[in-house]
Parts: structure tokens; sequence; C-alpha cells
């Protein structure tokens, strides 16, 4: 993997780049945009693999404990807290993933769907206001979910076995 398409704790989205050279735009907190010639998925699959587990591993560890079969949120790196979710089907090329840290709030603005980052700036999105905000919370679940200590974990301390 490239440095150009390392997701971070400042990755804010994945946007698909309608470039002809370009398939995917990766915007940062610092306003940068880095351009890709790799597909959101591709940038995505490399990422979980980087953190320990395949894109397809990740996604079916989240159905499987939560039921999100989907639109599921994605655990890039659970060491990081990094999490994101997709605005429509992950299949469709069309497909917006935005990184839950991140999010500020959502509006409609002219009759479209935005969403305000933490860092003032906006992003139109290819949903209703309904699925960003039920994506959202489903996000914050995944994320509780996976920051919880396993039982085995609690029942090595509690049994004093580090002692």
């Amino acid at each position: 993997m490239d440095s150009n398409t390392k997701i971070v704790q400042s990755t804010m989205a994945l946007i698909p780049a309608y470039h002809e050279v370009y398939k995917t735009i990766i915007l940062d907190q610092s306003g940068e945009k880095r351009y890709s010639t790799k597909s959101i998925r591709e940038i995505l699959e490399e990422n979980c693999i980087a953190n320990g587990a395949t894109y397809d591993g990740r996604v079916k560890s989240v159905r499987k404990a939560l039921g999100y079969d989907k639109k599921t949120p994605l655990m890039i790196s659970q060491q990081d807290r990094i999490f994101a979710y997709p605005t429509i089907s992950p299949d469709h090329y069309d497909c917006i993933w935005i990184f839950y840290r991140h999010i500020e709030t959502f509006s409609m603005i002219e009759g479209k769907p935005y969403v305000h980052f933490k860092n003032g700036d906006k992003l139109k999105v290819n949903c209703s206001l309904d699925t960003l905000k039920k994506q959202r919370d489903k996000t914050a679940n995944t994320m509780f979910y996976f920051s919880q200590p396993t039982n085995l974990s609690i029942s090595i301390n509690q049994q004093g076995v580090n002692s």
C-alpha cells in the first residue's frame, strides 16, 4: 500500500472520482484531497488487510455480531478506532464512504443532503438524511460493540493470570 492510499485517523471520506484516470478522491480533515487510480473498494481492502483482516472478513464480522446485512459499517482499524460507512450499496461505483469520527451534523441545502464535518467542510451525498442518520447510528453501535473487552480477557484478568 502506498502512502497516498493509506487511511488514517484524519481521513474523512472516500469519494468516487468521475475522471478518466483517477477512481477515488480521499478527503482529509486538513482539507487536502488526494487522488488515486485505485477504486474505493481496493483502498478499503488494502487498509483492512494492513490492519489484520480482509474487507470481506470485517464485513462478515459486523454482520454476524450485529446483523447489519445491508450497507454494513466497516471497522478499518480497531486499534486506531477508524470506522466508516457507505452512503449506498458498496457494490455501486457511486458509493461514498463517510468516516464516523469527523461527522458534525447533516443538513439539506437547496434540497440536497450534506454531511457537515467537524473541520467546517461539507460534502453533498447521494442518500437521504434518514439514511445518513441510520448509518451513523449503526456505525456508533459497531464502534461500541468492538470496543468492549472480550470475555476471555475479562476472565483472564479476573483470575489474576497476569500477576
